[in-house]
């Protein structure tokens, strides 16, 4: 709150002048502050008090279910079962006196009886004596030995021929395995095109080297010269010469000092096999015309 000195006007906010003119303002404490907003709960808060609201009814339940007093009742039910089962079985035994036969298994039969069965069974003829059959047996046993024997016994021809094996020494003929020479068989080079896009990239990054080598400034007035040279597989410059020479001098000089000053480069391409590279320049006054071909 703030209070004009001179009116005594109170403003709840501070103003530049006053309904009677003054500007100069006290402030003062309000005396009933406002009270403060019901803030709502957060998210969290609202999880938390659902989890802890339901660990109470769980707890409750818990307490519940324990103090719930337990009965007697399967005891019972087992007596119930056991005095079952007693009375099925005393209904399923019979009586053993019902049951019980004395008359005996055996009945000894009389003589009458003994010579009719012994009239009605009929001699069994034997085809052989007890010596016989035992000097069959023996025969094929005698006759089973030889023809093993035999196989197992080798001839005089085998004999013979085990004996020249051994006297004869071993003699093995080591083959001669000569190698074959392998043929490497290159691949074949693409053919030379001065105007590919990767032999262009090359040269155009070879002029770039070159020209970063060359004085501009020192050169006076006008003039055009043109020089050639090759590149080896390595990237070194070759064959280094001056085609055609300019009448300025300086012209002459600075480029003789470019070609010394970059002696090597980067291999070419495949396809470049030693093609002579030519370079032309052409300075007027400042102006100047760099191609390579």
């Amino acid at each position: 709150m703030y209070r004009c000195r001179e009116c005594k006007t109170e403003y709840k906010e501070k103003v530049e002048y006053c309904d009677c003119g003054n500007n100069t303002f006290d402030y003062i404490e309000d005396k009933n502050p406002a009270k403060k907003e019901n803030t709502s709960l957060t998210l969290e808060q609202k999880s938390e008090l659902v989890s802890r609201i339901f660990f109470a009814l769980c707890i409750i339940l818990s307490i519940i279910i324990w103090s719930i007093p337990i009965g007697n009742t399967p005891a019972k039910k087992q007596k119930a079962t056991q005095t079952k089962t007693k009375t099925n079985i005393n209904k399923t035994i019979p009586n053993i006196d019902k049951i019980w036969d004395d008359t005996p298994i055996y009945q000894p039969r009389t003589q009458g009886q003994q010579s009719e069965v012994n009239n009605t069974q009929k001699p069994i003829p034997l085809t052989s004596t007890p010596v016989d059959y035992a000097r069959r047996i023996t025969e094929n046993t005698q006759n089973k030995s030889k023809k093993i024997n035999k196989i197992i016994q080798p001839t005089n021809i085998n004999k013979k021929a085990k004996q020249e094996i051994t006297q004869q020494p071993i003699q093995i003929e080591k083959q001669k395995i000569t190698p074959q020479p392998q043929i490497h068989k290159e691949p074949q080079k693409p053919a030379y095109n001065p105007n590919s896009p990767e032999m262009l990239r090359y040269k155009n990054l070879l002029r770039a080297a070159l020209f970063s080598k060359f004085a501009v400034g020192s050169i006076q007035g006008a003039g055009e010269c043109s020089i050639q040279f090759s590149v080896d597989k390595t990237g070194k410059l070759i064959n280094r010469k001056f085609t055609k020479e300019s009448s300025n001098k300086g012209l002459n000089d600075t480029v003789y000092y470019m070609m010394m000053s970059v002696p090597r480069f980067t291999p070419p391409p495949d396809e470049y096999n030693g093609e002579t590279i030519r370079m032309n320049f052409k300075i007027n006054n400042g102006n100047y015309e760099i191609t390579i071909n």
